[in-house]
């Protein structure tokens, strides 16, 4: 029996309510109350938060146990509540994935890599300032010991010390690569020890046609949960998409002459070049279009008159156009940052699958039942799909999790 009833009252949830439908109801009712969709109500702010509150006890089974048992008083989170702002915000990225591809950290180390960089180059630039006062200075200690020498016939000068090259020290951004390796072989072994895990509920059991339905069933359901993630239906295809991939080529390979595996190897090589090349060229037009921004804004602020390249005055851009391009600049922002942790996925993956089904410290019956329970599982999240409202409420959610992104970085 439920003691208290007003957190699944905020969500519009029964007491029996799964994971997925407080997520669903969660992510409704937060759209709705969002304070940038009630800008004339000043009680939905405070709702807004009441509606975290309760998802963020409903959603964690210890604390949903206590506040079904107890009530509200013993199902505060240890550190108390987050605001509810800030619980939102962090849902951009899903850290439902984690198990799968683990934490995202391409576009952080790339602009950690670009820092050590710049004070690698002012490093060497104080060397290089450094070795030019020396070179100076060994000219004048010369040009002493020649007149010195001269004064005193043919003694000759010597202070006893050899002049050679040290070791080569390593730089900051060399270490920190180094340091990325590491962490990257590290979590590649976490996830192979978590996807070996979820696939061994299919290749430990009888392994007939039965447990192959539930197997896809069951993950079906966890899909179902993940799509309504921000950006959740591209990452489930695009393990998918990864996982078949990988199964295939392990699969052909092990058929006569292996001809199967060389084909569906060769297609994958393709594959990483296209996703690279949709990176590249993703951040190039969202620098692109920054620049353009910053040109519009130049412009408007300016207090000269704005001349074309014919020498005629135009228009200065108004506060609407600078808005519209500020939108869209965020869209390509957000395009670009998705197809880099796209390649990142898809990188560590590949790396993670192989990992697991060409594990030659297996028996080949082994890992021939993780490839097909692989390929199985890829293609149950490349069939995730979201109706027309499920579409239409992840899209709206996404949104408000942009801007809401984009403000937080002004502050």
């Amino acid at each position: 029996m439920v003691v208290d009833t007003e957190y699944y009252e905020l969500l519009g949830i029964e007491t029996t309510a799964t994971a997925v439908e407080i997520k669903k109801a969660y992510r409704k009712k937060s759209i709705e109350e969002h304070p940038d969709k009630n800008p004339n109500d000043p009680g939905a702010t405070e709702r807004f938060q009441a509606i975290s509150e309760a998802y963020q006890v409903l959603s964690d089974s210890d604390l949903r146990a206590n506040y079904d048992k107890f009530g509200k008083e013993k199902a505060i989170p240890k550190g108390g509540f987050e605001d509810a702002a800030e619980q939102f915000s962090v849902i951009f990225g899903g850290e439902a994935f984690e198990p799968y591809i683990g934490e995202l950290t391409l576009l952080k180390n790339l602009q950690r890599q670009e820092e050590l960089q710049a004070q690698d180059d002012a490093e060497k630039e104080k060397e290089k300032e450094k070795e030019e006062v020396e070179k100076k200075n060994r000219a004048v200690k010369t040009q002493t010991d020649d007149a010195i020498k001269e004064g005193m016939g043919s003694l000759k000068i010597h202070d006893g010390r050899e002049h050679t090259e040290g070791p080569s020290k390593k730089t900051k951004l060399e270490e920190f690569e180094e340091q990325l390796k590491l962490e990257k072989e590290k979590n590649a072994e976490v996830l192979a020890a978590k996807l070996i895990e979820r696939l061994s509920i299919l290749t430990e059991s009888v392994y007939d046609e039965a447990c192959k339905e539930s197997f896809a069933k069951k993950f079906e359901e966890e899909a179902n949960l993940l799509k309504m993630e921000s950006f959740g239906l591209d990452i489930l295809h695009t393990i998918g998409d990864v996982y078949c991939e990988r199964a295939r080529i392990f699969l052909a390979s092990n058929t006569v002459f292996g001809l199967g595996g060389m084909f569906h190897s060769m297609k994958a090589k393709g594959g990483v070049f296209m996703d690279t090349l949709r990176t590249v060229s993703a951040a190039i037009d969202a620098q692109s279009t920054m620049k353009e921004l910053e040109k519009m804004k130049g412009a408007s602020e300016s207090d000269s008159p704005i001349l074309d390249k014919d020498g005629k005055e135009v228009t200065k851009p108004t506060p609407e156009e600078l808005a519209v391009q500020e939108q869209l600049l965020m869209g390509k922002v957000l395009s670009a940052a998705w197809y880099g942790s796209k390649y990142e996925i898809m990188s560590t993956l590949r790396t993670v699958c192989d990992n697991v089904i060409f594990d030659k410290s297996i028996d080949k019956t082994t890992r021939y039942k993780r490839g097909e329970s692989l390929l199985l599982l890829g293609k149950v999240f490349q069939k995730a799909y979201r109706n027309k409202a499920e579409q239409e409420e992840a899209q709206v959610f996404e949104q408000l999790v942009a801007e809401a992104t984009k403000k937080k970085r002004h502050t």
